[in-house]
């Protein structure tokens, strides 16, 4: 791993990626879906919810979905190449362009999907989000912190290590309060919009005169963490445990926080050697 001697900007995202929690993916749908289904229909979304997750369905990681047709889409380098519709595997060519779709990228991305199926109003859907946000916090649902990754990330020298969330407030300080971050970074970023403003962040570090090479993004959704850094010759990790129906070759793949954290001691080993 030579490129790692040329890092010197690390961009890190939050959820699944500073801490890992596939729990709050069965209380989010719950809250969002219990007005409208029955007990039993629900722990059938519940349960069909982690089949995605888990890779043992015909919907996967990877694959795009379309709100206005609720067609799946696999794609290839992020162009759409066929299509097919929730639960049948019968793959249709198809020539779309990306603006209409959206990219299942994580346990979060999965719950807007079946938001979007079941025509969960936006309402709903935020206080189901901030509901379950808060839960996360707290007892008996509370999120581990992982003192081990942040030693490491407290101790990495390089230029600047930024922290990029699409969480809104107040939910993204809250979650750094309780990980306790505040002094980890050299910037924190939050209701960030990515893949747009991963974007925004790489054309100002450019336009100071870093290169890509010498720029890294972490974090668990292929599209918005690491496709915009890939696009233009940055580094990319991704960190996820289970598999993407992605081809795309990432510079570092781990699927845990122990993993992440071998790997930034490794990262740590090599600029100690300079």
């Amino acid at each position: 791993m030579d490129w790692l001697r040329e890092i010197k900007i690390m961009i890190f995202d939050l959820d699944g990626t500073l801490y890992q929690d596939y729990t709050f993916l069965g209380r989010y749908l719950r809250y969002m879906l219990n007005e409208q289904l029955t007990e039993q229909e629900l722990q059938e979304q519940i349960n069909e919810a982690y089949e995605i997750l888990e890779g043992n369905h015909p919907v996967r990681f990877g694959y795009y979905y379309n709100h206005e047709n609720k067609k799946v889409y696999t794609h290839e380098n992020l162009k759409p190449i066929s299509s097919f519709f929730w639960d049948k595997q019968d793959l249709v060519e198809v020539a779309e362009t990306v603006e209409h779709l959206f990219y299942i990228g994580d346990p979060w991305c999965i719950a807007a999907v079946f938001g979007d199926r079941h025509n969960i109003s936006e309402e709903k859907r935020r206080n189901s989000f901030e509901l379950v946000r808060k839960e996360m916090l707290r007892e008996p649902h509370n999120i581990h912190r992982h003192s081990s990754l942040f030693d490491v990330l407290a101790n990495l020298d390089m230029d600047r290590k930024i922290f990029m969330t699409n969480t809104p407030g107040p939910s993204g300080p809250e979650f750094v309060q309780y990980l306790k971050l505040e002094h980890l970074f050299d910037e924190y970023i939050y209701d960030a919009g990515k893949p747009g403003g991963i974007q925004v962040i790489l054309e100002r570090l450019l336009s100071e005169g870093y290169q890509p090479h010498e720029i890294i993004s972490v974090g668990d959704n292929p599209f918005n963490d690491l496709y915009p850094v890939k696009h233009v010759g940055g580094k990319t990790c991704l960190i996820s445990q289970y598999k993407h129906a992605d081809s795309t070759m990432w510079d570092e793949s781990v699927k845990t926080i122990e993993e992440l954290t071998g790997f930034l001691q490794r990262f740590q080993t090599v600029q100690m050697k300079l």
